[in-house]
């Protein structure tokens, strides 16, 4: 995975961007460059969890994440 430089078991902790957009909470995760989207805030970390766990391989009960309002920075923008 680009940007993933863990190991694939173990605990793993993530950083995660949430910002709204159309109606929906856009949710980042800069360290795999990945996002999804809920339509209720309260899914964000059970989405956050599967996505990451679906593109890492990590097991889902072995990730935390720390979810911030805010958008990511990008150069050019």
């Amino acid at each position: 995975m680009p940007g993933y430089g863990g190991p694939v078991t173990g605990h793993h902790h993530f950083e995660v961007v949430a910002w709204r957009a159309d109606r929906r909470l856009t949710l980042y995760v800069p360290g795999i460059e990945a996002s999804t989207t809920v339509d209720d805030p309260r899914a964000a970390e059970d989405a956050v969890r599967d996505l990451i766990a679906d593109l890492t391989g990590v097991d889902r009960g072995e990730i935390t994440c720390d979810i911030h309002l805010g958008r990511p920075w990008r150069s050019g923008i």
